[in-house]
Protein backbone atom coordinates (compact mmCIF):
# COMPACT_ATOMS: atom_id res chain seq x y z
CA UNK A 1 0.00 0.00 0.00
CA UNK A 2 1.16 3.78 -1.19
CA UNK A 3 2.40 5.46 1.83
CA UNK A 4 -0.26 8.20 3.06
CA UNK A 5 0.25 12.13 3.61
CA UNK A 6 -2.79 13.18 4.37
CA UNK A 7 -2.72 12.72 8.47
CA UNK A 8 -5.56 12.71 10.61
CA UNK A 9 -4.58 16.49 11.24
CA UNK A 10 -4.74 17.36 7.57
CA UNK A 11 -8.10 15.25 7.25
CA UNK A 12 -9.76 17.37 9.82
CA UNK A 13 -8.68 20.55 8.21
CA UNK A 14 -9.82 19.91 4.80
CA UNK A 15 -13.17 19.06 6.32
CA UNK A 16 -13.50 22.68 8.44
CA UNK A 17 -12.03 24.41 5.49
CA UNK A 18 -14.82 22.64 2.98
CA UNK A 19 -17.46 23.56 5.79
CA UNK A 20 -16.62 27.10 5.79
CA UNK A 21 -16.37 27.68 2.19
CA UNK A 22 -19.47 26.00 1.67
CA UNK A 23 -21.68 28.09 4.63
CA UNK A 24 -19.79 30.92 2.83
CA UNK A 25 -20.82 31.08 -0.82
CA UNK A 26 -19.97 33.73 -3.31
CA UNK A 27 -21.14 34.14 -7.23
CA UNK A 28 -18.24 34.00 -9.86
CA UNK A 29 -16.81 37.01 -10.30
CA UNK A 30 -17.48 38.52 -6.43
CA UNK A 31 -15.28 35.38 -4.69
CA UNK A 32 -13.31 38.18 -2.42
CA UNK A 33 -13.98 37.38 1.18
CA UNK A 34 -13.26 33.65 -0.01
CA UNK A 35 -10.08 34.53 -1.77
CA UNK A 36 -9.20 36.49 0.89
CA UNK A 37 -9.71 33.36 3.34
CA UNK A 38 -7.13 31.65 0.81
CA UNK A 39 -4.75 33.98 0.66
CA UNK A 40 -4.63 33.66 5.16
CA UNK A 41 -4.09 30.40 5.02
CA UNK A 42 -1.22 30.40 2.13
CA UNK A 43 0.77 33.07 4.20
CA UNK A 44 0.14 31.24 7.32
CA UNK A 45 2.07 28.50 5.57
CA UNK A 46 4.95 30.86 4.90
CA UNK A 47 3.44 30.83 1.41
CA UNK A 48 3.65 34.12 -1.25
CA UNK A 49 0.50 34.70 -2.83
CA UNK A 50 0.27 36.56 -6.57
CA UNK A 51 -3.03 37.89 -7.26
CA UNK A 52 -4.98 38.40 -10.94
CA UNK A 53 -7.74 40.63 -9.89
CA UNK A 54 -10.21 38.93 -12.53
CA UNK A 55 -9.05 35.60 -12.55
CA UNK A 56 -8.30 34.97 -8.52
CA UNK A 57 -4.61 33.91 -7.46
CA UNK A 58 -1.56 31.41 -7.36
CA UNK A 59 0.91 30.59 -5.07
CA UNK A 60 4.15 28.91 -5.42
CA UNK A 61 5.63 25.58 -3.77
CA UNK A 62 9.10 25.21 -4.46
CA UNK A 63 10.61 22.17 -3.36
CA UNK A 64 14.59 21.79 -2.94
CA UNK A 65 15.42 19.42 -5.76
CA UNK A 66 15.27 20.63 -9.23
CA UNK A 67 12.28 19.47 -11.26
CA UNK A 68 9.03 20.68 -13.72
CA UNK A 69 6.93 22.70 -12.38
CA UNK A 70 2.99 21.18 -12.21
CA UNK A 71 0.24 23.29 -11.54
CA UNK A 72 -3.31 22.49 -10.04
CA UNK A 73 -6.50 24.31 -10.09
CA UNK A 74 -9.37 24.43 -8.00
CA UNK A 75 -12.17 26.81 -8.67
CA UNK A 76 -13.70 28.89 -6.12
CA UNK A 77 -17.20 30.60 -7.34
CA UNK A 78 -20.30 29.28 -6.33
CA UNK A 79 -23.89 28.81 -7.68
CA UNK A 80 -26.87 30.97 -7.80
CA UNK A 81 -28.89 28.17 -6.20
CA UNK A 82 -30.87 28.28 -2.76
CA UNK A 83 -29.98 25.44 -0.21
CA UNK A 84 -31.94 22.69 0.86
CA UNK A 85 -30.20 20.56 2.55
CA UNK A 86 -30.07 20.23 6.56
CA UNK A 87 -26.49 20.30 6.91
CA UNK A 88 -25.13 22.10 9.78
CA UNK A 89 -23.13 24.12 7.98
CA UNK A 90 -25.82 24.83 4.98
CA UNK A 91 -24.80 28.26 3.15
CA UNK A 92 -25.61 31.15 4.96
CA UNK A 93 -26.18 33.41 1.85
CA UNK A 94 -29.59 33.00 0.55
CA UNK A 95 -29.89 31.82 -3.32
CA UNK A 96 -26.45 31.31 -3.21
CA UNK A 97 -24.69 27.79 -2.97
CA UNK A 98 -22.07 25.58 -3.22
CA UNK A 99 -24.08 23.61 -5.50
CA UNK A 100 -21.10 21.77 -7.68
CA UNK A 101 -18.39 21.33 -5.02
CA UNK A 102 -16.00 23.97 -5.79
CA UNK A 103 -15.87 23.98 -1.85
CA UNK A 104 -14.14 20.61 -1.59
CA UNK A 105 -12.06 21.84 -4.24
CA UNK A 106 -10.35 24.83 -2.71
CA UNK A 107 -10.35 22.63 0.43
CA UNK A 108 -8.31 20.07 -1.12
CA UNK A 109 -5.50 22.12 -2.49
CA UNK A 110 -5.48 24.01 0.90
CA UNK A 111 -4.41 20.51 2.42
CA UNK A 112 -2.30 19.61 -0.33
CA UNK A 113 -0.44 23.13 0.25
CA UNK A 114 -0.27 21.72 4.00
CA UNK A 115 1.18 18.44 3.09
CA UNK A 116 3.75 19.77 0.77
CA UNK A 117 5.08 22.63 2.84
CA UNK A 118 6.06 19.61 5.02
CA UNK A 119 7.84 17.88 2.14
CA UNK A 120 10.13 20.41 0.47
CA UNK A 121 13.34 18.80 0.94
CA UNK A 122 12.16 15.71 -0.83
CA UNK A 123 10.07 17.14 -3.60
CA UNK A 124 11.28 17.76 -7.08
CA UNK A 125 10.46 21.46 -8.99
CA UNK A 126 7.65 23.28 -8.06
CA UNK A 127 3.83 22.84 -7.39
CA UNK A 128 1.69 25.62 -8.22
CA UNK A 129 -1.51 26.44 -6.57
CA UNK A 130 -4.19 28.24 -8.59
CA UNK A 131 -7.38 29.35 -6.97
CA UNK A 132 -9.67 30.55 -10.16
CA UNK A 133 -12.65 32.82 -9.94
CA UNK A 134 -15.78 32.50 -11.85
CA UNK A 135 -15.56 28.98 -13.42
CA UNK A 136 -19.37 28.92 -13.42
CA UNK A 137 -19.81 32.01 -15.56
CA UNK A 138 -18.27 32.75 -19.20
CA UNK A 139 -15.75 33.95 -20.45
CA UNK A 140 -14.65 32.44 -16.80
CA UNK A 141 -11.41 32.69 -14.84
CA UNK A 142 -9.35 30.68 -16.48
CA UNK A 143 -8.42 33.20 -19.55
CA UNK A 144 -7.68 35.91 -16.67
CA UNK A 145 -5.17 33.85 -15.09
CA UNK A 146 -3.69 32.26 -18.16
CA UNK A 147 -3.73 36.55 -19.41
CA UNK A 148 -2.02 37.11 -15.87
CA UNK A 149 0.73 34.65 -16.08
CA UNK A 150 -0.11 31.88 -14.02
CA UNK A 151 0.47 29.50 -16.68
CA UNK A 152 4.25 30.66 -17.36
CA UNK A 153 6.84 28.22 -16.72
CA UNK A 154 4.26 25.62 -16.30
CA UNK A 155 5.12 22.47 -17.61
CA UNK A 156 2.01 20.27 -16.60
CA UNK A 157 -1.63 21.22 -15.48
CA UNK A 158 -4.09 18.75 -13.56
CA UNK A 159 -7.61 19.62 -12.63
CA UNK A 160 -9.92 17.40 -10.35
CA UNK A 161 -13.43 17.93 -9.94
CA UNK A 162 -15.35 15.83 -7.27
CA UNK A 163 -18.64 14.09 -9.09
CA UNK A 164 -21.03 12.73 -7.36
CA UNK A 165 -22.21 10.57 -10.44
CA UNK A 166 -20.05 7.82 -9.23
CA UNK A 167 -19.54 6.16 -5.52
CA UNK A 168 -17.19 7.16 -3.19
CA UNK A 169 -13.70 5.47 -3.45
CA UNK A 170 -13.27 5.78 -7.14
CA UNK A 171 -11.75 7.70 -9.79
CA UNK A 172 -13.04 8.68 -13.63
CA UNK A 173 -10.18 9.20 -16.36
CA UNK A 174 -10.47 9.91 -19.38
CA UNK A 175 -7.59 9.83 -22.02
CA UNK A 176 -8.57 12.42 -24.67
CA UNK A 177 -12.50 14.35 -24.93
CA UNK A 178 -13.24 14.59 -21.08
CA UNK A 179 -16.29 17.38 -21.21
CA UNK A 180 -17.59 18.90 -24.41
CA UNK A 181 -18.06 22.36 -26.21
CA UNK A 182 -20.68 24.18 -24.26
CA UNK A 183 -22.59 27.02 -26.25
CA UNK A 184 -25.61 29.16 -25.59
CA UNK A 185 -27.77 30.86 -27.73
CA UNK A 186 -30.92 33.29 -27.67
CA UNK A 187 -33.73 33.54 -30.32
CA UNK A 188 -36.15 35.89 -30.56
CA UNK A 189 -39.61 35.50 -32.47
CA UNK A 190 -41.05 38.45 -33.69
CA UNK A 191 -44.63 38.00 -35.29
CA UNK A 192 -47.99 40.01 -35.08
CA UNK A 193 -50.06 40.27 -31.59
CA UNK A 194 -53.96 39.83 -32.14
CA UNK A 195 -57.13 39.00 -30.90
CA UNK A 196 -57.49 34.58 -29.83
CA UNK A 197 -60.99 34.50 -31.62
CA UNK A 198 -59.34 36.09 -35.31
CA UNK A 199 -55.81 34.60 -35.35
CA UNK A 200 -55.74 35.05 -39.93
CA UNK A 201 -55.52 38.62 -38.81
CA UNK A 202 -52.22 38.28 -36.70
CA UNK A 203 -48.75 36.49 -36.62
CA UNK A 204 -48.88 33.69 -33.94
CA UNK A 205 -45.07 33.95 -32.62
CA UNK A 206 -45.50 31.20 -29.68
CA UNK A 207 -47.14 28.62 -32.45
CA UNK A 208 -43.70 29.51 -34.62
CA UNK A 209 -41.66 28.95 -31.83
CA UNK A 210 -43.40 26.26 -30.57
CA UNK A 211 -42.63 24.32 -34.31
CA UNK A 212 -38.94 25.07 -33.43
CA UNK A 213 -38.54 23.82 -30.72
CA UNK A 214 -39.72 20.57 -32.01
CA UNK A 215 -38.25 20.33 -34.85
CA UNK A 216 -34.71 21.94 -33.91
CA UNK A 217 -34.59 17.81 -32.39
CA UNK A 218 -33.92 16.64 -35.47
CA UNK A 219 -31.13 18.72 -36.39
CA UNK A 220 -28.68 16.22 -34.36
CA UNK A 221 -31.23 13.02 -35.40
CA UNK A 222 -30.53 13.50 -39.07
CA UNK A 223 -27.78 16.44 -39.93
CA UNK A 224 -25.37 15.12 -37.22
CA UNK A 225 -23.14 11.71 -38.01
CA UNK A 226 -24.57 9.22 -34.52
CA UNK A 227 -20.93 8.31 -34.39
CA UNK A 228 -20.75 12.32 -33.23
CA UNK A 229 -22.29 13.11 -29.78
CA UNK A 230 -24.53 16.26 -29.65
CA UNK A 231 -27.09 17.89 -27.64
CA UNK A 232 -29.50 20.15 -28.33
CA UNK A 233 -31.24 21.40 -25.16
CA UNK A 234 -33.92 24.66 -24.98
CA UNK A 235 -33.92 26.29 -21.60
CA UNK A 236 -36.59 28.54 -21.54
CA UNK A 237 -39.45 29.39 -23.19
CA UNK A 238 -40.99 33.12 -22.99
CA UNK A 239 -44.38 33.93 -24.72
CA UNK A 240 -48.00 35.36 -24.48
CA UNK A 241 -49.71 37.84 -22.26
CA UNK A 242 -53.16 36.86 -21.62
CA UNK A 243 -55.37 33.52 -22.79
CA UNK A 244 -56.94 34.99 -25.02
CA UNK A 245 -54.21 37.05 -27.10
CA UNK A 246 -52.19 35.60 -29.51
CA UNK A 247 -48.31 36.39 -28.96
CA UNK A 248 -46.34 39.48 -30.65
CA UNK A 249 -42.99 37.72 -29.53
CA UNK A 250 -41.52 34.39 -28.06
CA UNK A 251 -38.00 34.31 -26.47
CA UNK A 252 -36.13 30.88 -26.73
CA UNK A 253 -32.53 29.85 -24.66
CA UNK A 254 -30.85 26.93 -25.22
CA UNK A 255 -27.27 25.64 -25.36
CA UNK A 256 -25.44 23.00 -27.40
CA UNK A 257 -22.81 20.42 -26.62
CA UNK A 258 -20.76 18.98 -29.29
CA UNK A 259 -16.92 17.56 -29.23
CA UNK A 260 -15.72 18.90 -32.65
CA UNK A 261 -15.84 22.34 -34.33
CA UNK A 262 -17.18 20.53 -37.52
CA UNK A 263 -20.34 19.30 -35.33
CA UNK A 264 -20.61 21.82 -33.47
CA UNK A 265 -20.66 24.62 -37.21
CA UNK A 266 -23.41 22.04 -38.68
CA UNK A 267 -25.56 22.70 -35.56
CA UNK A 268 -24.72 26.36 -35.49
CA UNK A 269 -26.04 26.75 -38.95
CA UNK A 270 -28.88 24.85 -39.09
CA UNK A 271 -30.00 25.93 -36.31
CA UNK A 272 -30.21 29.78 -37.93
CA UNK A 273 -31.42 28.35 -41.35
CA UNK A 274 -34.22 26.39 -39.86
CA UNK A 275 -35.56 29.63 -37.95
CA UNK A 276 -34.94 30.94 -40.84
CA UNK A 277 -36.98 29.01 -42.99
CA UNK A 278 -39.93 28.75 -40.43
CA UNK A 279 -40.15 32.59 -40.18
CA UNK A 280 -40.52 33.21 -44.25
CA UNK A 281 -42.74 30.78 -43.96
CA UNK A 282 -45.17 32.18 -41.63
CA UNK A 283 -44.45 36.13 -42.19
CA UNK A 284 -42.42 36.30 -38.60
CA UNK A 285 -39.05 38.12 -38.22
CA UNK A 286 -36.60 36.72 -35.89
CA UNK A 287 -33.36 37.76 -34.10
CA UNK A 288 -30.34 34.88 -33.28
CA UNK A 289 -27.55 34.89 -31.04
CA UNK A 290 -25.38 32.07 -30.99
CA UNK A 291 -22.25 32.68 -28.50
CA UNK A 292 -19.48 29.93 -28.70
CA UNK A 293 -18.77 29.11 -24.68
CA UNK A 294 -15.86 26.88 -23.11
CA UNK A 295 -13.65 24.58 -25.49
CA UNK A 296 -13.67 21.00 -25.18
CA UNK A 297 -11.60 19.74 -22.40
CA UNK A 298 -9.39 17.30 -24.30
CA UNK A 299 -6.41 15.61 -22.44
CA UNK A 300 -3.15 14.67 -22.79
CA UNK A 301 -3.04 10.92 -22.93
CA UNK A 302 0.65 11.07 -21.34
CA UNK A 303 -0.17 12.63 -18.02
CA UNK A 304 -3.62 11.15 -17.65
CA UNK A 305 -1.66 7.82 -17.62
CA UNK A 306 0.50 9.18 -14.94
CA UNK A 307 -1.94 10.53 -12.78
CA UNK A 308 -4.65 7.41 -13.49
CA UNK A 309 -1.54 5.44 -12.35
CA UNK A 310 -1.03 7.19 -8.95
CA UNK A 311 -4.87 7.19 -8.39
CA UNK A 312 -4.62 3.43 -8.67
CA UNK A 313 -1.81 2.71 -6.03
CA UNK A 314 -3.85 5.05 -3.94
CA UNK A 315 -7.53 3.62 -4.53
CA UNK A 316 -6.71 0.01 -6.16
CA UNK A 317 -6.96 -0.73 -9.66
CA UNK A 318 -10.45 -2.01 -8.97
CA UNK A 319 -12.02 1.88 -8.34
CA UNK A 320 -10.53 2.94 -12.10
CA UNK A 321 -13.19 3.81 -14.11
CA UNK A 322 -13.09 5.18 -17.68
CA UNK A 323 -16.32 6.25 -18.88
CA UNK A 324 -17.76 8.13 -21.55
CA UNK A 325 -16.61 11.90 -21.74
CA UNK A 326 -19.57 14.22 -20.19
CA UNK A 327 -21.51 16.50 -21.91
CA UNK A 328 -21.04 19.01 -19.52
CA UNK A 329 -18.72 22.33 -20.02
CA UNK A 330 -15.57 23.51 -18.31
CA UNK A 331 -13.25 26.29 -18.56
CA UNK A 332 -10.16 24.08 -17.46
CA UNK A 333 -10.28 23.76 -21.61
CA UNK A 334 -8.08 26.72 -21.97
CA UNK A 335 -5.43 25.72 -19.48
CA UNK A 336 -4.69 22.19 -21.65
CA UNK A 337 -4.73 24.68 -24.60
CA UNK A 338 -1.48 25.94 -23.47
CA UNK A 339 -0.62 23.19 -21.19
CA UNK A 340 -0.16 19.39 -21.38
CA UNK A 341 -2.81 18.24 -18.30
CA UNK A 342 -5.49 16.59 -17.34
CA UNK A 343 -9.14 16.55 -16.33
CA UNK A 344 -10.60 14.15 -14.12
CA UNK A 345 -13.32 12.92 -11.69
CA UNK A 346 -13.23 12.30 -7.81
CA UNK A 347 -16.20 10.11 -7.06
CA UNK A 348 -17.84 11.67 -4.12
CA UNK A 349 -21.64 9.74 -3.87
CA UNK A 350 -22.72 7.70 -1.33
CA UNK A 351 -26.46 6.29 -1.06
CA UNK A 352 -25.59 5.13 2.13
CA UNK A 353 -25.29 8.08 3.37
CA UNK A 354 -28.07 10.19 1.22
CA UNK A 355 -25.58 11.90 -1.04
CA UNK A 356 -26.71 11.34 -4.69
CA UNK A 357 -27.79 14.55 -5.90
CA UNK A 358 -26.22 15.77 -8.84
CA UNK A 359 -24.36 18.45 -9.74
CA UNK A 360 -26.29 22.19 -9.15
CA UNK A 361 -28.83 20.69 -7.26
CA UNK A 362 -30.33 22.07 -4.08
CA UNK A 363 -29.52 19.50 -2.34
CA UNK A 364 -26.11 18.77 -3.46
CA UNK A 365 -23.68 17.40 -1.11
CA UNK A 366 -20.42 15.42 -1.27
CA UNK A 367 -19.01 12.25 1.12
CA UNK A 368 -16.20 14.43 2.85
CA UNK A 369 -14.56 10.86 3.43
CA UNK A 370 -13.27 10.91 0.09
CA UNK A 371 -11.07 14.35 -0.07
CA UNK A 372 -8.34 13.48 1.86
CA UNK A 373 -7.81 10.84 -0.94
CA UNK A 374 -8.42 13.87 -3.18
CA UNK A 375 -5.74 15.83 -1.84
CA UNK A 376 -3.41 12.47 -1.77
CA UNK A 377 -4.05 11.82 -5.94
CA UNK A 378 -3.23 15.45 -6.44
CA UNK A 379 0.03 15.83 -4.14
CA UNK A 380 1.43 12.46 -5.31
CA UNK A 381 0.56 13.21 -8.94
CA UNK A 382 2.29 16.61 -8.86
CA UNK A 383 5.39 14.93 -7.24
CA UNK A 384 5.25 12.30 -10.20
CA UNK A 385 4.71 14.71 -12.92
CA UNK A 386 7.75 17.32 -11.50
CA UNK A 387 10.04 14.42 -11.68
CA UNK A 388 9.63 13.17 -15.39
Amino acid sequence: MAEEVVNEGIQRYIVSMRRFFHENPELSFKEDKTLERIKSELRTLGLQVHEIKEGGLYSDIVGEKPGKTVAIRADVDALPVTEETEVSFKSKNIGVMHACGHDAHMAMLLGLAKVAVTRRAEQHGTIRLLFQRAEERPPGGAVYLINGGALKGVDYVIGQHVFTRFESGKAAFFYREAMANADEFTIRIHGKGGHGSAPDEAIDALMVASEYVTTAQTIVSRLVSPKRPAVVTFGTFQAGYRYNIIAAHAELTGTVRTFDDETRNIIKVSLKKLLSHLCDAYGATYEFDYQEGYPAVVNNEKVTRIVEQVASEILGPENILHPDPDMGGEDFAYYLQKVPGTFYFLAVGNKKKGIDSPQHSPTYNVDEDALPKGTEILYKSAIALSSI
